[in-house]
């Protein structure tokens, strides 16, 4: 803290002492000091105020780092609140087959976030998608599951005359030997909400004569596509 009211004080008192000053010096010097007190006062509690802001400031970033709050971005918001419901196209999903051999190479899946009047909307989000056997027996391990990040799924969006949705091509992890599978689609949007989708949907098992029962041999090469 400045000593300037300090010295002044002494130097008013010395002045009186020697009786070399007149009242109004004296007056002059108290006033002098008494400005000087206000502009003490008013600089400790400006400096109180702040400390106090930075503080709040400071427990409030805490919170959100503890908290791991997502980030919406402004032009998002709109889309998030937009949607209510997750679907997978069953006209645009199946098995496909790529080469000349019999059955099906890969699994094309079509998911669509949907908004109230079931229309398709371009929503980041992670995306998880499992595929499994309904008639295998409980606590079996998927044919296939794989996980894509809001990105990929971005870079994936398909928008043309027939469809619009995030659009994946899954060559198969564990080769089905069945034409009727179970597909779940979950969809984690990046304001915390969550949505789940389940389909049946037809294939032909690959290298069977087209009766979806005959169980097969295949290549276990990895999938492109999320793996």
């Amino acid at each position: 803290m400045d000593g300037t009211p300090t010295r002044l004080l002494l130097l008013s008192l010395a002045a009186l002492a020697v009786g070399c000053t007149t009242p109004a010096q004296v007056e002059r010097l108290e006033a002098e000091l008494r400005d000087q007190h206000d502009r003490l006062t008013a600089q400790a509690e400006a400096l109180d105020s702040a400390r106090t802001e930075r503080d709040a400031l400071r427990r409030q970033r805490d919170r959100l780092l503890a908290g791991k709050a997502p980030v919406v971005h402004p032009e998002q918001a709109d889309l998030l609140a937009r949607v209510d419901q997750l679907a997978i196209n069953t006209w645009m999903t199946g098995g496909q087959n790529t080469d000349d051999s019999p059955g099906d190479d890969e699994l094309v899946v079509l998911i669509q976030p949907r908004d109230a009047d079931n229309e398709p909307v371009k929503l980041p989000g992670t995306l998880e998608i499992r595929l499994s056997d309904p008639a295998a027996p409980a606590g079996s391990d998927p044919l296939g599951s794989w996980k894509f990040s809001p990105d990929e799924c971005r870079q994936r969006w398909l928008s043309s005359m027939l469809s619009r949705g995030f659009l994946f091509r899954l060559p198969w992890q564990t080769p089905p030997t069945r034409d009727r599978l179970l597909l779940h689609a979950r969809f984690d949007t990046t304001d915390g909400r969550r949505f789940d989708a389940d389909a049946l949907i037809h294939v032909r098992p690959p290298a069977s004569d087209g009766d979806g029962d005959q169980p097969v041999q295949t290549s276990n090469e990895p999938p492109p596509d999320g793996g």
